[in-house]
């Protein structure tokens, strides 16, 4: 979990530091004072046997040129490349993409979510791991990004979009109390403002969006994108959908 652009990187410096054998956590803390240790080095450093049955599952359906979307320290793109895939980590932190790098990704691009719009159209699948689905931070935000890699994308191309329902007790810094405050608010009931700590350092505040499987097939209409098929256990477990062109 990563802010798109962010100020004092202190995910980054997580990553980086987990690279060259660091273990400590970052935190997670929430606009309201609640804070938690985030997945840390366990996580963001896992070799595939170790990753989300769900991601593992959808592996099966990565074709052509592939960009992993919020790279982190590399975990997608060094498996799919030793797999004999052209595939590129994108992050808009340096430090992310140095972490990437120092870990054996040949293809690592530091660029926003906005500056990755002209290079989309070279692209067959786009991967959204790690609850990725939530970058975009606003559903006006996702939903106008979407639109725009459908337009700019081909026929053919597809999104593995990872999230996890808000409302069983998976998602990250998310509770009852905060999606309750969230509907009341006008909000949808995922949308949660964060910063990560990282032992001095402190990211600006950013927003991140959970979804249901139900709510994500409602957010897709209009945007050129569907859902296909989703692969994840219970509910409360994180999940990935298949997203293809309509």
């Amino acid at each position: 979990m990563s802010p798109d652009r962010p100020g004092n990187d202190a995910f980054g410096r997580a990553l980086l530091d987990w690279s060259r054998g660091g273990t400590d956590p970052e935190i997670i803390e929430r606009d309201d004072g609640y804070w938690e240790f985030g997945a840390g080095y366990e996580l963001y450093q896992a070799d595939f046997p170790d990753w989300l049955a769900a991601e593992r599952a959808s592996i099966r359906y990565v074709r052509g040129r592939v960009i992993d979307v919020g790279c982190g320290a590399g975990r997608v793109p060094l498996y799919l490349q030793h797999r004999g895939f052209d595939v590129t980590g994108l992050d808009s932190s340096a430090l992310a993409v140095r972490a990437a790098r120092r870990r054996g990704v040949h293809h690592a691009w530091c660029l926003s979510l906005d500056e990755l719009a002209p290079e989309i159209a070279s692209f067959d699948t786009i991967v959204l791991f790690g609850n990725n689905f939530g970058v975009f931070g606003t559903t006006d935000r996702l939903r106008r990004v979407l639109a725009d890699w459908a337009d700019r994308t081909s026929p053919g191309a597809r999104i593995l979009a990872g999230s996890t329902n808000p409302y069983c007790g998976g998602a990250p810094g998310l509770d009852r109390r905060y999606y309750f405050q969230n509907r009341r608010a006008g909000l949808m009931p995922g949308q949660v403002r964060l910063r990560i700590r990282y032992r001095r350092s402190v990211s600006p505040w950013f927003d991140w969006l959970f979804v249901s499987r139900r709510e994500m097939r409602t957010l897709l209409r209009g945007t050129g994108w569907h859902q296909s098929r989703i692969l994840g256990g219970p509910p409360s477990e994180p999940y990935v959908a298949v997203l293809e062109k309509d």
